[in-house]
């Protein structure tokens, strides 16, 4: 179970960490992979000249391990996944700047992690110990909006923005004086329309996210919904209940007691972990689609064709959709494109790729209720099948403090006899599109 190299790649190759524990395989083992991989495989695994390389990507960084012996390549994926986690935590932000201005420390966790390429412990907790070097903090980076950009829920005066949650761990106490934990409903929705808005496919894959700036091991009492049913446990939904598919827990929750009164009792570990994940399988109602795509494509003339693309949001106009980004694209055999925004459109910008023939359109704060459209002018050859030819449209969004599968923690309590114990406790949720597509073709 051991490895020969560790390194931790820049998003443009370069080499941010590198270790070499047993002098067994090329030091150009990088130059090697990047000719190698395949841009758009998020975890490869692949041998080359007895060399075996496997690597895990977080918000564009690449974390490769070589080893020239027959390691299972779970083993390694867990291994740098758990690195990603670890180096996140301490580091405050994941991305370029932040490892480089941390290097060094990040050097100390490796190699404490590590063992001449032997794997010692990668528990943020337990490492802690043994961890001197203090984290020079840096501001969230866009690649990871997508997991943090997620509005702080006011529901007391202890307000904080809520990048306060990229802090670094070594830092939880330092400045402020305070406790903190932050916990994130994430609803991730997948579906598929038909060009007449009908729905094909459904799902939503979620997660309760934590982590942890607590001093000592307070116990943490967590209660969900009081009608919330999981029909993997051979439980029916009755009228108003919110009913799960599945659910799994982290190994520090109580399962006994979740089932019995619906509350999620644990000692969280330091740092970020997932406390559960959860799965719906089927639409439940018409009210969890938050976007209805309306594609209508008309012949202005015999080579001229228009795509008028009207897209509602259905969800409550107290809420908003957060960088909503539309994609379709024309006909390959199409000579150009030409894009009109809806008169008095805000906050709203298009492009289009001649070389690959793609409409993006952004709208960066699209309200809740509200309807927003486009359209898109093309010329194709008159024999052209241009039904068939579409692309299909897809959607990208977040609505922060928005969760379309209505799970939601109702209390978080900390159970600590000491009263000045008093820690900042913060709530959120965000739904985000992992897939949401609606296809043109004829048939679909």
């Amino acid at each position: 179970m051991t490895i020969s190299q560790l390194f931790v790649l820049a998003p443009n190759g370069h080499t941010i960490v590198h270790k070499d524990y047993r002098g067994d395989v090329s030091k150009d083992a990088p130059e090697i992979f990047l000719r190698k991989v395949v841009d758009k495989l998020d975890a490869p695994i692949f041998t080359v000249d007895g060399v075996n390389y496997v690597c895990v990507r977080k918000n564009g960084i690449t974390f490769l391990a070589t080893t020239v012996y027959n390691v299972p390549p779970a083993f390694i994926i867990e291994l740098l996944t758990q690195l990603t986690k670890v180096c996140k935590d301490y580091i405050g932000v994941l991305n370029e700047e932040s490892l480089r201005k941390n290097f060094t420390l990040v050097y100390e966790l490796v190699d404490e992690i590590l063992d001449f390429g032997w794997p010692q412990s990668a528990s943020t907790a337990e490492l802690q110990p043994f961890i001197f070097n203090k984290a020079a903090e840096v501001s969230a980076s866009k690649e990871t909006v997508s997991r943090t950009g997620l509005s702080a829920l006011k529901a007391a005066p202890k307000t904080m923005s809520s990048k306060a949650v990229h802090k670094p761990i070594s830092m939880k106490n330092e400045g402020t004086g305070k406790n903190e934990i932050f916990v994130d409903v994430i609803d991730r929705i997948s579906a598929t329309f038909d060009s007449s808005g009908r729905v094909r496919t459904f799902a939503i894959d979620g997660s309760i996210q934590m982590k942890s700036y607590l001093t000592g091991e307070p116990t943490l009492h967590l209660a969900l919904n009081n009608e919330l049913v999981i029909a993997g446990m051979g439980q029916r939904a009755g009228y108003g209940m919110i009913e799960l598919d599945n659910v799994n827990f982290h190994e520090c929750v109580n399962v006994d007691q979740f089932e019995a009164d619906r509350m999620l009792t644990l000692q969280p570990p330091h740092g970020e972990f997932v406390l559960m994940n959860f799965h719906i399988g089927s639409m439940r109602s018409e009210s969890q689609i938050p976007f209805r795509i309306s594609p209508m494509l008309s012949a202005l003339s015999e080579y001229k064709q228009e795509l008028r693309l009207q897209i509602r949001a259905e969800f409550p106009d107290k809420f908003h959709g957060a960088n909503v980004k539309v994609v379709f694209t024309v006909p390959k055999s199409s000579t150009g494109a030409t894009v009109e925004l809806a008169p008095g459109a805000k906050q709203q910008t298009w492009e289009y790729d001649d070389a690959t023939k793609s409409v993006t359109w952004l709208i960066r704060k699209f309200p809740g209720g509200s309807t927003q459209a486009v359209s898109c002018k093309f010329v194709v050859k008159s024999e052209t099948n241009v039904a068939k030819e579409m692309g299909p449209v897809s959607l990208a969004f977040e609505i922060p403090m928005y969760n379309i599968s209505q799970l939601q923690v109702q209390h978080l309590k900390i159970v600590e006899r000491n009263k000045s114990y008093n820690p900042h406790r913060w709530v959120r949720c965000l739904t985000h599109a992992e897939s949401y597509v609606c296809r043109m073709g004829a048939g679909s």
